[in-house]
């Protein structure tokens, strides 16, 4: 059995990857190591079941740890209210939802001491941003990077905008350029090797399908 999702698409045309159970599971138990999630854990969880992220980051280690999860669309006000109704101590959010959360003045008074771990990512991720969350009591903020193809987290960076390029159990190297390449295969994402920061994407990508396998 396989689960196939597709890429965003960001990088030209989407292409679709399949996933191996086996290696979903791998994924789902790094992340619960990496969040320490137990049992104790609220969990708030808004990335859709068609994304990679709802099956290695939130969602799935929240069922396999047996924390409670409360998953809905993301929507920044209704955010908001649930988030001050549950009191997680897990939740990810990407750069674009916080962009979406700081029109709401409700944002700016808002007590997140209750989050022990917070994950984000998905593009370039600005210390402005992860210091906004720290300042509303967030204990750390993981900023993860991964892909679709190598769920994450293959690099992570607490509290700052920086990877620390530890592989996480992946092959890891940089072409002359920049570009990071996992286990071989040339992921198109530019990383500043002195500041260990994400850069940007380039834009060509292939269109294949790709299998990743345990």
């Amino acid at each position: 059995m396989s689960l196939t999702l597709l890429t965003s698409g960001t990088t030209k045309e989407p292409k679709t990857v399949v996933h191996s159970w086996e290696y979903i599971e791998s994924c789902i138990q790094r992340s619960i190591k990496e969040i320490k999630l137990t049992q104790h854990d609220v969990v708030l969880d808004v990335f859709p079941a068609n994304t990679i992220a709802h099956y290695t980051v939130t969602a799935m280690p929240a069922y396999r740890a047996g924390a409670q999860l409360i998953s809905a669309k993301f929507e920044a006000i209704d955010y908001l209210q649930r988030f001050n109704q549950c009191r997680p101590t897990y939740i990810a959010l990407i750069p674009r939802h916080w962009e979406l959360l700081k029109e709401h003045s409700e944002w700016y008074n808002m007590d997140l001491s209750c989050v022990r771990y917070m994950v984000t990512g998905s593009g370039p991720v600005s210390q402005v941003m992860i210091d906004d969350f720290v300042s509303k009591g967030v204990k750390t903020v993981a900023n993860w990077y991964g892909m679709t193809e190598q769920p994450p987290p293959v690099f992570v960076g607490y509290n700052t905008e920086s990877f620390d390029f530890k592989s996480n159990g992946y092959t890891v190297e940089f072409t002359d350029d920049g570009e990071c390449v996992i286990d071989g295969f040339h992921t198109g994402d530019v990383f500043d090797i002195s500041r260990r920061t994400f850069l940007k994407r380039k834009t060509q990508s292939n269109s294949t399908t790709t299998w990743k396998n345990s």
